[in-house]
């Protein structure tokens, strides 16, 4: 069972299935239709989201219907919102001292710099001027705001949560 809601997200036919979801409940026949997938593809595909807790499943009658859930989704896009002002505070902090030629923090430093590395360790810098720092943290900044608004967009476009009351079968 898959319990990192990331590793499920990354395969784009369980995005899709999720984008399909968005409009309402449709069951197992009605996806395979739209995705122009086969239906064990998208059983796998479901089971998968289904075990992660991204869908629900009612029967009726002889179909499946799979129906959105937002928690998860929310988890997401509450830990890139985060993810987004973290990064954006420590380039703001870490700006000086790029400029001044001195050391990255070990957040700034690429993998194959090392940690700690001093910034004229990195292959191209200019340890005077700073530039390739600069040209990272704008590139990190671009990265985790396009992030940002991919998963706000998918959040906005999934419907309103609807409680159904205790007791209730739906």
């Amino acid at each position: 069972m898959v319990t990192d809601i990331f590793a499920v997200i990354a395969d784009h036919t369980r995005r899709d299935i999720l984008r399909e979801l968005r409009a309402g409940d449709k069951a197992v026949g009605e996806l395979v239709e739209a995705l122009d997938a086969s239906q064990p593809t998208v059983s796998k595909h479901l089971k998968v989201l289904r075990d992660a807790g991204l869908v629900t499943t009612r029967a009726q009658g002889q179909k499946r219907y799979y129906a959105l859930r937002l928690e998860p989704l929310a988890e997401v896009g509450g830990w890139l919102t985060s993810l987004r002002t973290t990064a954006g505070s420590q380039l703001e902090g870490a700006a000086a001292p790029a400029a001044a030629g001195d050391s990255l923090p070990a957040a700034q430093v690429p993998a194959a710099a090392g940690v700690g590395a001093p910034s004229s360790a990195l292959a191209g810098v200019d340890a005077a001027s700073g530039t390739r720092p600069q040209q990272i943290q704008r590139s990190v900044e671009r990265t985790v705001e396009r992030a940002a608004k991919g998963a706000a967009e998918i959040i906005a476009n999934l419907p309103k949560w609807r409680r159904k009351e205790p007791g209730r079968q739906g």
